[in-house]
């Protein structure tokens, strides 16, 4: 496996500093830290939302990074 890219290691800390303690957040949240519309990012297929609604900061830093 590639090792993750700067970019993704600052985009993940900064993630962790907006939500401490927390492992994943809502759509709304993310999509109120990406500055779009919830619908946005679920018409998004590459996005990584899961069950629930849920983002997980880990896959949300990879999606960010890699755009």
């Amino acid at each position: 496996m590639p090792r993750e890219t700067k970019a993704y290691r600052e985009i993940l800390a900064q993630l962790n500093a907006a939500f401490p303690g927390r492992g994943a957040i809502s759509l709304d949240e993310a999509a109120s830290y990406y500055g779009c519309s919830k619908r946005t990012l679920q018409r998004d297929e590459t996005f990584p939302v899961g069950a629930h609604n849920k983002v997980v900061l880990v896959n949300f830093a990879r999606w960010m990074s890699a755009g």
